[in-house]
């Protein structure tokens, strides 16, 4: 649902003007860049750079700050005064999290044809252009592309993220994730961030901002729901820079666990496999450990599944650290890897066992490079 701004809102022009762009072959519709933004001085000049150099230019791009504490809007307000020329606007949200700006930064555009970027992406120069054209195919919904992951940083642990977060066993196979393969266009799920037209925003009343995560899973999911496509083109690319550190790691993928709960609860036609695997085995491992005083061959079990899990993350990590011709990112990886499975399970897990309760998400997530 689209709540009511709640405290302040608001907006700063940043100088610049309007101009719109098409291709030759037909009129695009006018687009509205929207970036939802917390904590991302680090990255969110590099996003600005590549959405000035695209191929063609949007009408705007609105940066909708979301209580950052560091020094994300005076980086994007310097950036404007050093561009003139491009269409900046910075404003303000105060309700947490990308759902709620993305609603808030929406309400503010003018073009026909919204494409969002978070600040730790970085497009390639034709991903505007060739999401527009993309999105003028029959029951286009959604359009989306694929992360070319690169590491937020030199060290081996984010260098081993990097992996962990573009491999099927840390992404349970999300297609959008694999840069490497080569597919065709394809109707999928979901895919990241997206280009969408302002009208199909309004008709599914905007992105659920009680949900704090997982917002552009819900909004892929309604909108399939409605009768439209949601394209994934793999020519349709964009750097995505991962967490750097295992614990913001953790962080990051318990939250993800602990807010697909309802979002599933609330569509049960979203539910998929690779969702249950890391929920059901994290629950195993539970049970497990409280059967096994009242019930010895529990431990037994334990035993072997717990062994069984370690040679396979081993295994793929050893094979994935090889491939990237290191073989010193194999510890880091596998470390990632029972991150990832044990953060979302265990955050599915406590949101169910809580009914929600717990922990009270009040605060922001922490920047993505922490």
């Amino acid at each position: 649902m689209v709540a009511q701004p709640q405290g302040p809102v608001t907006g700063t022009a940043v100088p610049g003007a309007l101009s719109g762009g098409a291709t030759g072959r037909r009129p695009l519709p006018a687009v509205s860049v929207v970036i939802p933004c917390h904590n991302e001085a680090e990255f969110i000049e590099q996003l600005l750079d590549a959405v000035r150099l695209q191929d063609i230019r949007p009408v705007e791009v609105i940066v909708v700050d979301n209580g950052s504490t560091d020094a994300s809007p005076s980086v994007v307000e310097a950036y404007g005064r050093r561009h003139p020329s491009m269409p900046l606007r910075l404003i303000q949200c105060a309700r947490p999290g990308a759902a709620a700006s993305m609603n808030e930064g929406i309400r503010h555009a003018v073009g026909d044809a919204i494409v969002r970027l978070d600040g730790h992406s970085v497009p390639r120069p034709d991903y505007i252009r060739r999401a527009v054209e993309r999105l003028g195919e029959p029951r286009a919904g959604v359009v989306g592309g694929v992360w070319e992951i690169v590491p937020g940083a030199a060290t081996l642990r984010a260098k081993a993220i990097a992996l962990a977060v573009g491999s099927s066993l840390g992404s349970g196979g999300a297609a959008y994730r694999d840069a490497g393969s080569v597919r065709p266009v394809a109707d999928v799920d979901t895919v990241p961030f997206g280009c969408y037209r302002r009208s199909l925003w309004e008709a599914l009343n905007g992105y659920d901002d009680t949900l704090l995560v997982v917002e552009d899973g819900d909004l892929n999911y309604r909108a399939r729901r409605a009768g439209y496509r949601v394209i994934l083109d793999p020519e349709i690319r964009c750097v995505y820079y991962p967490r750097r550190r295992l614990r913001t790691l953790a962080r990051q993928y318990f939250r993800y666990g602990w807010w697909k709960i309802p979002m599933l609860t609330r569509h049960p036609g979203a539910i998929r496999i690779r969702q249950l695997i890391p929920l059901g085995f994290v629950s195993a491992i539970v049970v497990l450990l409280g059967v096994g005083p009242f019930f010895s061959p529990a431990w037994l079990l334990l035993g072997a599944v717990m062994s069984v899990y370690t040679l396979v993350i081993a295994g793929v990590a050893v094979r994935e650290a090889g491939r990237a011709g290191d073989l010193r990112l194999a510890l880091p990886l596998a470390c990632a890897f029972a991150i990832i499975h044990f953060a979302w399970g265990g955050g599915g897990l406590l949101r169910l066992l809580t009914l929600g309760r717990w922990p009270p998400w009040r605060l922001q997530p922490r920047s993505h490079a922490a």
